[in-house]
């Protein structure tokens, strides 16, 4: 395994992995950190599982799981809209303001909805996990644990809660580089989840920008990734079984993959 060190000081730590096994990796990636909007993509896993279960469905709708009045705005925004997001709320609720919003449910609630095309947002993700929970019917991080992380040997983590403590959805995990990379991989061999809403998942369903997006997931040309506000990302190549994980004080991480990281795992289009 080779011993890397980037020329970007603000990337903490990387792991470049194929076919499971780091063929390189930092110092640091042993060492937890914040995981911000990589979170999402960990519900989205969790979802796609209760789908297979056949306790939730893609055209699930809010008021349905969370019993809100036929009336309200969002009562009839479906799950895939939500995993989309695409729930018609354009304002950037749940972002600076969650530290002191007394109830995040209520706070959604109170809202109105607009043209539901694609506007990032934490209020989206954070309504799909608590649907999620609903249906679960116990703390959702009980499911990330018992199916994901116990199977992969991931053991160390934390979580963000809202104030009635229900699982936050769209940030506040933290996990170590090298656990994160496990994650990507496990995406990538399909070990865990339902083959056929991870494939619907890990592909475009919408843009947002110009960027495709699929359930909580970015999608580029030569592969599919996990991101997080400060550079935390986890991209994933299936036809080359191919992850590499970041973890950054860098919103720009891409000079650092283009030029010091895809070039490790070698045949592949150095593009996203």
């Amino acid at each position: 395994m080779k011993r890397l060190t980037l020329s970007d000081d603000k990337i903490k730590a990387a792991v470049v992995m194929r076919n499971g096994e780091i063929l390189a990796e930092t110092d640091n990636t042993d060492k937890l950190y914040p995981q911000y909007s990589i979170t999402k993509s960990l519900v989205s896993l969790c979802i796609g599982m209760l789908i297979d279960d056949g306790r939730l469905s893609l055209k699930s709708t809010v008021g349905e799981i969370l019993g809100t009045p036929a009336g309200e705005p969002l009562s009839s925004v479906t799950l895939e809209e939500l995993l989309t997001m695409r729930s018609g709320l354009n304002t950037e609720l749940l972002f600076a303001d969650r530290r002191t919003c007394p109830d995040y449910l209520a706070a959604c609630f109170s809202q109105k909805t607009g043209e539901k095309t694609a506007f990032y947002n934490n209020a989206d993700a954070y309504l799909a996990g608590r649907m999620a929970e609903e249906v679960y019917g116990k703390p959702l991080e009980n499911l990330m644990i018992s199916r994901i992380f116990k199977p992969l040997g991931i053991t160390e983590f934390e979580f963000e809660h809202d104030p009635q403590r229900h699982f936050f959805g769209a940030s506040g995990l933290m996990l170590t580089t090298r656990d994160l990379a496990k994650l990507g991989n496990s995406i990538c061999t399909q070990e865990l989840y339902p083959k056929t809403y991870l494939e619907l998942a890990t592909h475009t369903q919408t843009r947002i920008n110009t960027t495709g997006y699929g359930y909580f997931f970015w999608t580029g040309r030569t592969s599919f990734y996990m991101s997080g506000k400060w550079g935390q990302k986890c991209f994933v190549y299936p036809e080359r079984a191919a992850v590499i994980a970041i973890n950054s004080d860098n919103t720009d991480v891409l000079p650092t993959l283009y030029q010091e990281l895809l070039p490790i795992v070698g045949g592949l289009d150095y593009g996203v």
